[in-house]
């Protein structure tokens, strides 16, 4: 039977950490950090999102401010409201939500961040640091990943690691991580399901990692006896949140999985907090 991921138990303790080294920081520079979430018009799953990250940095001593634009802002507007929030010494550290209305480009818009100022480890800098294993801020779901795999001590030296998935949020920046690591590291995505080969790649590996936005795609005929499994999923399924992987089927053989929900989400929210935090210490160096 495999172990199940605990991951609102990992987060407890990850913010229990960030929560002392807030307070600690506080004092000496005079004032808590501050992170801002930047919504523009109003999506009812994104406000989900935002209240998690309310809610998470209450609990590490994090002031947080929701601010809500207008849904016909254009892409130049919002822009400039990067700009202020750059040149706002109150403000530690920014998180754009998604979506953004149409015409307004994502990427953009991180890349007008200040990249100290970059909750999510989204901009080109930050990511540029991973390929130079000189990252302190990162993107919080591989982030997140990284962080199961080591309260566990699972061993990436040397070991078949496959990703299927390979977004510039996710699969990407956790394929260098996992690189960094000496892991042997394979990435699947539609050239190679158009090629019929994901599932002959996934049964090789050690350590699978799913983040595709496919209900249950996975199944147990993917997976090696004795891997471990991560799924980054998040869907929703008869009116249920279910993950990538078909989890009765695939924990029948995985040493270690996460489940869906309470495995990678939480965690994920915690590494935001981190990174505020991260931001927060090098704004206040001497502090």
């Amino acid at each position: 039977m495999s172990v199940h991921v605990d991951g609102k138990e990992i987060a407890r303790h990850l913010n229990d950490s960030i929560r002392e080294k807030v307070s600690a920081l506080s004092v000496s520079a005079g004032r808590p950090p501050r992170l801002v979430s930047l919504c523009v018009g109003h999506n009812e799953e994104a406000q989900i999102y935002v209240k998690m990250q309310e809610k998470a940095a209450e609990k590490v001593g994090i002031a947080f401010e929701r601010r809500v634009l207008d849904a016909g802002l254009c892409e130049k507007e919002l822009l400039g409201e990067i700009d202020s929030l750059n040149a706002d010494t109150s403000v530690t550290a920014v998180i754009v939500q998604k979506p953004l209305p149409f015409g307004i480009e994502h990427d953009r818009v991180v890349e007008a961040l200040h990249p100290e100022k970059d909750a999510e480890g989204l901009h080109p800098y930050n990511l540029g640091r991973i390929f130079r294993r000189e990252a302190d801020i990162v993107p919080c779901t591989p982030g997140a990943v990284m962080r199961i795999l080591r309260e566990h001590h699972v061993e990436l030296y040397g070991k078949e690691v496959v990703l299927v998935g390979h977004s510039a949020i996710v699969g990407k920046p956790l394929s260098m991580m996992m690189l960094n690591e000496s892991a042997t590291t394979t990435v699947c995505h539609i050239g190679t399901a158009e090629k019929g080969d994901i599932i002959s790649h996934s049964r090789k590996a050690d350590i699978l990692v799913v983040a595709v936005g496919r209900p249950w795609m996975v199944t147990g005929d993917w997976v090696k006896r004795g891997a471990v499994v991560i799924d980054v999923g998040i869907n929703k399924q008869d009116g249920a949140i279910v993950g990538d992987v078909l989890f009765p089927e695939v924990e029948k053989k995985a040493s270690l999985i996460t489940p869906v929900p309470g495995g990678v989400g939480p965690i994920t929210v915690s590494i935001l907090m981190r990174n505020v935090l991260r931001a927060y210490r090098s704004q206040n160096v001497g502090a």
